[in-house]
């Protein structure tokens, strides 16, 4: 990690690895388990690792609803997050009209968290965010689409007042593998303005999904 001292921030790289699993149902609920490592301090330490459940239900052509659990182990904590949200496709095409694939894609994505006995400025509690992540996206061969993301964290606790703890930044590629699978590459930009310093990081990020469910 390298100092700024003039910006009063310090700057970091980070690789996010892991995997996803998905089991769709039609015209039911849909599950996925996802187990994803994370190394700070240019990649070279483990900053924690989680295993996270969530299922999804389809409430319109344009809303998807999800909610989950996370258990996440830190190398000194470990911690506890429910999750409930939902994507608005703001794309959606006129009702009857035939549908695109290569049409540009765009996904609203809201959630509300609670992370349980969290560990922020050396003290355990409880803290509340809202996550908002705008997605879009293109279909640009067969296996191919790029997508671009830009999202904010609000967060409220004991130790901070309701405010915007992180802007994430990043772009990437999800590259079908077979009929059933994919491998998803991004980078992401981080800013943190709770920490002190602020902290900008640099985060690579990749995923393998797979796909278990009706297709």
């Amino acid at each position: 990690m390298t100092a700024n001292v003039a910006a009063e921030t310090v700057t970091d790289s980070a690789l996010w690895t892991g995997g996803l699993l998905l089991w769709e149902n039609d015209n039911s609920f849909n599950f996925s388990a996802e187990y994803q490592v994370r190394l700070d301090e240019n990649m070279s330490t483990l900053q924690s690792h989680f295993l996270e459940f969530m299922t999804y239900k389809k409430a319109n052509e344009s809303l998807l609803l999800n909610a989950g659990y996370r258990f996440t182990r830190r190398p000194d904590h470990d911690e506890n997050r429910l999750y409930i949200g939902g994507y608005w496709d703001m794309t959606r095409q006129a009702q009857g009209s035939k549908y695109d694939s290569d049409r540009l894609r765009i996904v609203l994505q809201v959630g509300y968290q609670h992370d349980f006995k969290t560990v922020i400025e050396d003290r355990q509690m409880g803290s509340n965010s809202i996550r908002w992540i705008l997605i879009a996206s293109r279909q640009e061969t067969e296996k191919i689409r790029p997508f671009v993301t830009f999202g904010v964290l609000t967060t409220w606790n004991d130790a901070y007042s309701f405010g915007a703890d992180k802007i994430r930044l990043g772009g990437g590629l999800a590259v079908a593998m077979t009929n059933r699978s994919r491998l998803r590459a991004q980078y992401i930009f981080e800013r943190a303005f709770f920490k002190s310093p602020q902290e900008n990081t640099n985060i690579f990020w990749v995923r393998y999904e797979a796909n278990f469910g009706i297709q």
